[in-house]
């Protein structure tokens, strides 16, 4: 047998060496390891799933926040009213940097201006110039109040040329007969607190006054009329034939008037207007595209809207900046093939807003076709230090839940949490700013739809063109005169515009197919879920509400489940969404799992039985109203009960309505359209919509769908 022996010495000592040996080669394994780890790029982020790090950084590299906020500078320059010579000044201004940019295909686009054209339900507006403009004091205290040459603001919109001498009579608000009770108006100066064009129809049309004094203040905020020197931009009726003038002042100049008189000065004003409304002026709408490679792919539209008042810097100078820099961008990281090029063709426009939107849109029936998504921008520049602006990129309205969404919020999530954590920790790794610019951390969020600007006309539901929408809320100094160049800051319109840029291009070139999209937006289709939980939870406390609180679950689940649906909308050349071949599950399983997570959400404030009922009817609810309404496909625009179309379509019935007295009745009632679909019945509508905003009286939906239906807009299936 064989007999183990101890090592000797020397063995012992050998043995010792080749362990050493080993322990120092495994010590510098790890050594090289870790080195090598740390020369490695940072983990993946869900941004980088959807477009190259690569791609990203060269946005980055390549977007300059400084150059954006140059343009801004140059359009606060310009009086941009829609149909004006400040206007056309503007476009010729875009249209030169377009073309120092090598777009391609860059032409202007012309509408009548005569405020009698419709374009889609939208009235346009008549051509409008405007020369000078003064109100003085003459007595007691002889004085200048305010001149255009001193603030473009002086003169309101659509104002008539007037040379008067007359009387000031305080008239508080001024839009209700009783404000003038007691008070002669005829030939006088009337000083008024509301939108001058609503007190126009009193004082003015009504009872002959010679003009308005307007103190109209700027929007409602936590800060409302804390500064009284501003001076709100003002309009009279856009498309009116009777308009005579309103001057605008601040609001600290009208108290003061105010207190004079009502210690009973009388005081005499010299008003002088050289101004008129001109139908021969066109609306001008600039195009411009970087071609794709697929023309069969369709479009994807970058939009602004490049008409406001001097100053008008982050409305929406700052939108309309962003859009010529981002197009800039992309052009030289194409060219220079940093980039790979598109399939789709990016298009950018530049329109007087939503009335320039919906004259393209509607001329252009082929072109509205072929655009697969819009990315809108509208303020996006403020320091929110000086205006209080938080950037909102904005999701769709629930009638149109789109994957858009989730491509908007992958990118913005990358803004700011790479912002957040270079303001933190130091980590620039993922830092987006502009050289010059803040280092603050991203003062952004992710918010639920809104109206307000042109995204509405895109997403209507005769366009239903999904809509990436940015923009700041609140601004303090939003249409007044404080809207100033010197509130943008470049690092946040670097930021802004770093995401519309990233969203709009992966739009347009779709990397994978789409296939890390479907899992992202699966993703987020959760916690979308669990925002209506939260929601559907706090209603469901009271027990009177707990059908209410279901249908928000159940709503959510079906607007997830239609929003993986259009993924196919943005297929490339045939290919579809990649499914098994990558991993990821085909989108039924995913659609059943969705309705895995609403039962189990709806199992948390009501009976089992019930909530797997309503479960198995696909969330679909009984319809106690089972007409189904069809839209008329030549009716293409929103259908407000107070918008024009229906107003000369209904008359008075349009206003009263219940429907037009509910909360936020504009969106709801948009809504409301948007959910026609030639299947869904008017108890269907009336669920969808009371789950995005609040419960609604289906009686109020169906009187408003029949409305629509004696005007022409819809009808009812037989």
């Amino acid at each position: 047998m064989r007999i183990n022996r101890l090592p000797g010495r020397s063995a012992t000592a050998s043995a010792l060496r080749r362990v050493s040996v080993f322990a120092l080669a495994l010590r510098g394994a790890f050594v090289l390891a870790a080195a090598t780890l740390s020369a490695q790029s940072p983990r993946m982020v869900p941004a980088e799933t959807l477009l190259d790090r690569s791609v990203l950084r060269a946005l980055d590299e390549e977007l300059s926040g400084v150059a954006a906020k140059d343009h801004v500078g140059r359009l606060a320059q310009m009086h941009r009213v829609p149909a004006s010579p400040g206007f056309h000044e503007a476009i010729a201004y875009v249209m030169e940097r377009a073309t120092a940019a090598g777009l391609s295909e860059i032409h202007v686009e012309t509408f009548p201006g005569d405020g009698t054209t419709w374009f889609g339900t939208l009235h346009g507006n008549r051509g409008w110039q405007v020369e000078s403009g003064w109100l003085d004091e003459i007595q007691p205290q002889p004085r200048r109040i305010i001149s255009y040459d001193d603030v473009r603001l002086a003169v309101a919109d659509n104002s008539e040329s007037a040379d008067v001498t007359v009387e000031l009579v305080d008239v508080g608000a001024g839009t209700q007969r009783s404000d003038y009770a007691g008070k002669d108006v005829r030939g006088k100066l009337v000083l008024c607190d509301a939108t001058p064009s609503a007190c126009h129809r009193q004082a003015v049309e009504e009872l002959g006054a010679a003009g308005l004094v307007s103190y109209n203040s700027n929007q409602v905020s936590a800060w409302w009329r804390d500064d009284q020197d501003l001076i709100r931009w003002g309009h009279l009726d856009a498309h009116g034939r009777k308009n005579a003038f309103a001057i605008m002042i601040s609001v600290r100049e009208a108290r003061a008037l105010q207190q004079r008189l009502a210690r009973g000065e009388r005081i005499t004003l010299h008003a002088v207007v050289r101004a008129r409304n001109d139908d021969t002026i066109d609306y001008e709408t600039l195009v411009a595209t970087i071609p794709g490679a697929d023309p069969a792919a369709g479009d994807i539209v970058f939009s602004c809207h490049l008409d406001h008042e001097k100053p008008g810097a982050n409305d929406n100078a700052s939108g309309c900046a962003a859009n010529l820099e981002i197009a800039r961008t992309l052009k030289t990281l194409i060219g220079t093939k940093r980039i790979p090029p598109p399939v789709r063709t990016i298009r950018f426009i530049w329109p007087s807003e939503m009335t320039g939107t919906i004259a393209y849109l509607s001329t252009y029936p082929e072109i509205a076709a072929r655009i697969r998504a819009a990315v809108h921008l509208d303020m996006v520049g403020a320091d929110p230090f000086i205006t209080k602006s938080v950037l909102h990129v904005t999701r769709s309205p629930w009638s149109i839940a789109t994957v858009t969404d989730d491509v908007e919020e992958v990118f913005g999530r990358y803004v700011i949490d790479g912002a957040m954590r270079a303001a933190g920790e130091g980590d620039m790794t993922r830092a987006i700013r502009s050289r010059g610019g803040s280092k603050d951390a991203f003062w952004a969020d992710i918010t639920p739809y809104e109206s307000g600007s042109d995204h509405w006309i895109y997403q209507e539901g005769g366009f239903a063109i999904p809509s990436i929408y940015l923009r700041d809320h609140p601004d303090i100094y939003i249409h007044t005169t404080g809207d100033l160049a010197d509130n943008i800051e470049p690092t946040k319109i670097k930021r802004s515009a770093f995401i519309a840029a990233a969203s709009g291009y992966y739009l347009a070139t779709m990397p994978d197919h789409g296939a890390s999209l479907m899992r992202l937006s699966y993703a987020n289709a959760h916690g979308r879920l669990a925002e209506d939980g939260r929601r559907a939870a706090a209603m469901a406390a009271n027990p009177a509400h707990v059908e209410d609180a279901a249908n928000i679950v159940a709503e959510g689940v079906l607007r997830e489940q239609r929003r993986l649906g259009t993924l196919a909308r943005f297929a490339i050349g045939g290919s579809g969404v990649a499914t098994a071949g990558s991993g990821t599950r085909p989108t039924g399983e995913l659609e059943a799992g969705l309705a895995d997570t609403g039962k189990a959400i709806l199992m948390t404030f009501m009976p089992r039985a019930e909530a797997e009922q309503l479960a198995r009817a696909g969330f679909h609810r009984p319809s106690a109203d089972t007409r189904i309404p069809v839209r008329n496909p030549a009716v293409k625009g929103p259908l407000a009960p107070t918008g024009d179309w229906l107003r000369e379509k209904a008359g008075a019935a349009s206003v009263s309505l219940a429907i037009a007295r509910v909360p936020n009745s504009d969106d709801v009632t948009y809504e409301i359209v948007n959910f026609i679909d030639g299947r869904r019945s008017v108890s269907d509508i009336r669920n969808a919509v009371s789950a995005e905003f609040e419960p609604l009286e289906l009686k109020a939906v169906a009187e408003y769908l029949d409305l629509l239906a004696s005007a022409g807009a819809v009808s009812f299936k037989r």
